[in-house]
């Protein structure tokens, strides 16, 4: 098995194309979080994670730079736990950081856990997370067992968990069937704002009873997704965009776990987006927004369109004139691409579902948090999970504004009257100082 793991990360797909579209300030991170019953203990951490590192090879990796890609090769480093910075979802500098493409942070009672993009999604770093939360726990002194819902150091490497599913699932098709114009997008509406200084950012949580939201939803006939979608595309058009004339769309990106339609039970990044557009040249109601949204998923998750997507998101790896092209020009290909595929959005909505713990570790983790993050042309993102019957909702934004946020808790409290935790950062107030 370990010969074979060596190649496959030094083959692996997705790394060969997340590092070229780094910036200079930001980069594709999002952040999973868990606060504890008591304050974290670095020197355990370190060691839970030294221990936890070691069974995930798809982790244990760093970037390098090829002639013609970028690719992995096994990190034989050691990661080391940070005290976390005020800055939320910080750019990770390979090179301060050991190579390790994840962060792992403390402060007070929380662990947290940084990713760049190239190395998993939200779901294969769920499981990291829940790992490393498991074997801390062991150490401290706590009896939990994983009750098959945690992968511990101790479960054997199955080779499923680190292929490459969109090679798996991938078919050869002429480029005239490929989704290719659907993918592109247009022109849409854009968030502005003053930014903060140093890339700072605000975060606001809101955290409430997940079965009130629930009963909303059925009365509605949609999704706990479709309702928070359409609440966000409203929010944004009632602070935004109402009353100034506008032809512009909104468009907001929802990942798509692509493991609930194609069976995967790989760690690495198995994810696409659906590009839910919304019309704002109309006075615009929320059972509107929501119906855009439950027209847009419906579409595509449909499982042939899914398909044609995975394979014209391969088909660019694959032509002959892309594997000799030398690396620094595929850079200068990407950045167009980027700007014809990636840029038009008005914000990123991400649902990452139910995070489930076994009830002995349950009880020492109070909640699971889960952040995206922003960039300077996509400056205000939504990300949720639930855990413990709760679902906690991270509002990130790299501007000071913050009216669609406070709109959005605001028709949850007055018009739907669920009870709201909300939590800040105050970055506005110390940006201020």
């Amino acid at each position: 098995m370990a010969n074979k793991l060596t190649k496959w990360l030094r083959l692996d797909n997705s790394a060969k194309i997340y590092p070229m579209l780094i910036s200079k300030k930001s980069m594709n991170m999002f952040r999973l979080s868990a606060e504890l019953d008591e304050a974290v203990d670095k020197d355990v951490l370190q060691e839970a994670l030294k221990l936890t590192i070691s069974r995930f090879p798809s982790f244990n990796v760093k970037l390098m730079k090829g002639i013609f890609w970028y690719y992995y090769e096994e990190n034989t480093a050691k990661p080391f736990v940070v005290e976390e910075s005020d800055v939320i979802l910080d750019k990770i500098t390979f090179q301060n950081n050991k190579g390790f493409n994840f962060r792992v942070g403390y402060f007070n009672n929380r662990i947290t856990v940084d990713f760049f993009h190239a190395i998993a999604d939200g779901s294969g770093g769920m499981e990291f997370l829940k790992s490393l939360l498991y074997t801390y726990l062991n150490l401290r002194g706590d009896d939990v067992l994983s009750e098959q819902k945690v992968i511990t150091v101790n479960t054997p490497i199955d080779g499923e968990e680190i292929e490459d599913s969109f090679l798996k699932y991938y078919k050869h098709k002429k480029m005239s069937e490929l989704p290719i114009k659907d993918m592109k997008g247009a022109e849409c509406y854009k968030i502005d704002g003053i930014l903060y200084n140093n890339n700072g950012k605000g975060l606001i949580e809101a955290n409430f009873e997940a079965k009130k939201l629930l009963d909303v939803c059925h009365e509605r006939g949609c999704t706990v997704t479709e309702f928070l979608g359409g609440l966000l595309l409203y929010s944004i058009f009632m602070t935004k965009m109402q009353g100034k004339p506008t032809a512009s769309e909104m468009q907001l990106f929802c990942p798509i776990n692509l493991r609930k339609i194609f069976p995967s039970r790989t760690l690495r990044n198995f994810s696409l987006f659906s590009r839910v557009n919304c019309s704002a040249n109309r006075e615009l109601t929320l059972d509107m927004c929501i119906d855009d949204m439950k027209e847009s998923l419906e579409r595509d998750l449909e499982k042939e369109y899914l398909s044609n997507k995975i394979s014209t998101t391969v088909r660019a790896e694959k032509l002959f004139i892309m594997r000799i092209t030398p690396l620094f020009l595929k850079q200068a290909i990407f950045n167009i691409a980027n700007k014809f595929f990636g840029k038009p959005k008005t914000a990123t909505f991400s649902n990452l579902g139910i995070a489930q713990l076994p009830e002995s570790m349950a009880k020492h983790v109070k909640r699971i948090g889960f952040v995206l993050n922003t960039k300077k042309d996509n400056p205000s993102n939504m990300a949720v999970v639930t855990y413990n019957g709760r679902l906690n909702i991270s509002f990130s934004r790299s501007i000071m504004d913050n009216d669609i946020e406070r709109f959005f808790v605001k028709y949850l409290t007055e018009k739907l009257g669920i009870s709201v935790e909300v939590r800040s950062n105050f970055w506005e107030v110390d940006n201020a100082l």
